[in-house]
């Protein structure tokens, strides 16, 4: 995970409400079985402290033409208990 991605989720983030991104990137023309993450977005979105709701289809721009969707973050406010 790209470090200026991650600062800038996590600086965007709401301690109350959880909120979820999309991962897009591409992998290098010499390794195919490697994903480069090249950017996070941030669709429109409703959640609370249990959940988060996103759009049913992901998003269209000329920005990601290039890019295949790799999967989505979100943040929680507590750690999942292991039980």
């Amino acid at each position: 995970m790209p470090k200026n991605i991650l600062k800038k989720f996590i600086c965007i983030a709401d301690l109350r409400t959880q909120i979820s991104g999309y991962l897009y990137g591409l992998s290098p023309q010499d390794n195919p079985q490697v994903k480069e993450i090249r950017c996070i977005v941030m669709p429109l979105q409703w959640g609370s402290h249990h959940h988060v709701n996103l759009p049913s289809a992901l998003a269209e721009h000329e920005f990601l033409n290039d890019l295949e969707p790799l999967g989505w973050m979100h943040t929680q406010p507590n750690e999942l208990s292991s039980h």
